[in-house]
């Protein structure tokens, strides 16, 4: 038994010191950065849905409103995202910021905002008797993105770009502490990077998976409700696509923070280590590996040769 955990400990150590004195070691290190780069993006994405008229942008919506009217209404439609808003008259698409620039109790900005989501229409006299309607559309969108859908991603991303701005100073902690003695304990200053760090990634995370949540209930509710409510003057459809980027975002945030510890990995340093080859740091590691594999077994062992000792002296009492 003792054997076997010591040749176990000893290719647990050559494995570990291996991959650390590796030439590989470097881009293992740099793995979690092909997480962070694609959640980045899908986070970007996610938050411009309907900014602009660029293209795919406008496909980048929560819901989209419609009327339910057959009429001139019929192929209008108002994209709604988190900070934008678009207007699709059914020839032409406008797009623009605006959640907190427009107030949904004041009728001068509803009237603003109707005119720059639809000039085509605002300048037809055959369409004038359809404005009440749009304007009616665009008041319950600016309602919704001020009540419902309120910025609970953007709390999130914002939280996780804070917690990889900490990952800069916390490199530097970590590379001081493995020039220090074993169990040197960590400055205030230190310890606040440190926290700082793993919390805001981590809450960072929890609320984006929130409003991912939140965002794919809320819309498919919402879209229900109005299909199946007779009477119902404005009908709704969730967005898939910006959907499916936040949910890929979660995803790829996921598993960067999993593998997070990698890149922050600093290998402990020994002055003497710059005289010892390979080998020798290998055959270090093994001496301590083998001593502690060794105390492990033998523990029981003594535990039960002092077991017999202790009942000898009975029985001879």
């Amino acid at each position: 038994m003792g054997k076997f955990a010591g040749n176990l400990a000893r290719a647990g150590a050559e494995k570990a010191i291996a991959i650390q004195c590796g030439p590989w070691f470097k881009f293992i290190k740099l793995a979690p950065l092909t997480f962070i780069i694609p959640t980045i993006l899908f986070l970007i994405l996610s938050l411009s849905g309907c900014l602009s008229s660029a293209p795919t942008i406008p496909s980048l919506y929560v819901v989209a409103l419609t009327s339910s009217s057959k009429g001139t209404l019929a192929p209008m439609q108002v994209r709604l995202g988190y900070f934008g808003m678009c207007g699709d008259d059914g020839d032409t698409r406008t797009c623009l910021s605006a959640a907190g620039h427009y107030d949904p109790a004041e009728p001068k900005d509803i009237i603003h905002l109707t005119e720059l989501l639809f000039p085509q229409v605002m300048n037809n006299s055959n369409a004038r008797g359809a404005i009440p309607e749009l304007q009616n559309m665009v008041l319950t969108g600016l309602d919704l993105q001020d009540q419902i859908f309120g910025k609970v991603l953007l709390t999130g991303s914002a939280l996780f770009a804070l917690g990889l701005t900490l990952m800069f100073p916390l490199k530097l902690v970590k590379k001081k502490l493995a020039t220090l003695a074993p169990g040197t304990p960590l400055t205030k200053t230190q310890q606040f990077i440190r926290r700082g760090c793993y919390s805001t990634i981590w809450a960072g995370l929890m609320i984006v998976f929130a409003a991912c949540i939140g965002t794919t209930e809320t819309a498919g509710a919402l879209g229900h409700a109005t299909a199946h409510i007779k009477g119902s003057s404005i009908l709704m459809k969730e967005g898939v696509t910006l959907q499916v980027l936040q949910w890929m975002a979660f995803g790829f945030m996921f598993l960067f923070v999993l593998t997070m510890p990698i890149m922050l990995f600093v290998k402990k340093e020994n002055p003497l280590d710059q005289y010892m080859s390979p080998e020798g740091i290998k055959e270090k590691a093994f001496g301590f590996a083998k001593g502690y594999a060794m105390d492990k077994v033998k523990k029981p062992k003594r535990a039960m040769f002092f077991r017999r000792q202790k009942s000898q002296q009975d029985n001879m009492v």
